[in-house]
């Protein structure tokens, strides 16, 4: 009996993992592909806005659905839920697939497949203001008196609290030129330019700004940022873990010596310069020259082992 009953066991526990590795499968084929587009074809249409009639899901003559019939308690729950953009080109929708998804949603909406997504600009900004209003009610503001010597190098700051969407866009801005140069050979997403850097980093942006504001509540899930960012790298460009790793250190090194270089301007000087005896202006400028160099010498080196590590793929795929 014993003997029967470790039998059991190990053909359940056999049985659960191959029903694991099931459900992941099934996962990772819909992270690539979890749209299934079908076409009416057949049955003919009679458009109720403009009485063209065609085949199809859609007038093409206006662009009406096939499908809209009369006014119903459905259609007015689509239209009150479109408000909240809920409806079409759905925001929660978007964001639940910017969690599960990531780097594949990136490059869907890169590569053209923008009709299901919602403008990703105007998603951050309304996420943004979201975060803001509960981060207020999570932490209850108190404004601090700021001498009129610390309101130099406060503004900056106190502009970015009161806005997050366009303060977490500037920060992960400076991200697009370092992943242009070390990520614009990879194996995927060949759409990859400058302007669609800049959307890469909205979406990233919107993911980093609900993390950390869900933060607010259980710290550990500060530490999801970076996995995420390595998440979406890796499923929007295709390199592996540790080509996705070292790229993206390069990146945040010479994003950092960019960082400390615009600090420079916003911080107060004056005692430096009674030290150096030098102008604030002329220490600024070396300070800023010298990083400036120093982020272009990471990033070429990046890209030089890039290009390098590129070449002998292509050799190895042609023999």
């Amino acid at each position: 009996m014993y003997i029967l009953g470790l039998c059991d066991s190990k053909q359940m526990n056999s049985n659960m993992v191959i029903h694991i590795k099931e459900r992941y499968r099934r996962f990772r084929a819909w992270q690539e592909s979890p749209f299934h587009y079908a076409m009416q074809e057949g049955e003919a249409h009679c458009c109720r806005n403009c009485g063209h009639e065609f085949v199809g899901n859609f007038c093409p003559c206006c662009g009406q659905k096939a499908t809209l019939g009369e006014v119903n308690w459905p259609s007015v729950r689509e239209n009150v839920m479109e408000v909240w953009g809920v409806g079409t080109r759905s925001m929660s929708y978007t964001l639940w697939q910017l969690f599960l998804r990531p780097g594949y949603l990136i490059r869907d909406y890169i590569e053209g497949k923008r009709q299901v997504s919602f403008p990703p600009v105007k998603m951050l900004l309304i996420v943004g203001v979201i975060c803001m209003l509960l981060t207020n009610l999570i932490e209850p503001f108190v404004q601090e008196e700021v001498t009129q010597e610390e309101s130099t190098g406060m503004d900056f700051f106190q502009w970015a609290e009161a806005n997050q969407g366009w303060a977490m866009l500037l920060t992960c801005s400076v991200m697009i030129l370092p992943t242009w140069i070390l990520f614009r050979h990879a194996p995927r997403c060949s759409a990859h330019s400058l302007p669609a850097g800049f959307f890469i980093q909205v979406f990233l942006s919107t993911l980093t700004l609900m993390i950390c504001t869900l933060s607010e509540l259980l710290s550990p899930i500060l530490v999801m940022v970076p996995i995420y960012y390595v998440v979406a790298y890796r499923q929007l460009f295709g390199y592996g873990l540790w080509g996705t790793l070292w790229r993206m250190a390069v990146c945040v090194m010479a994003v950092v010596l960019v960082a400390i270089s615009i600090a420079f301007f916003v911080a107060d000087l004056s005692q430096l310069e009674v030290d150096k005896g030098l102008p604030v202006w002329q220490i600024r400028v070396i300070v800023v020259v010298q990083l400036v160099i120093y982020a272009s010498a990471i990033l070429g080196i990046g890209y030089a082992i890039g290009r390098r590590t590129q070449e002998k793929r292509l050799k190895k795929n042609q023999s």
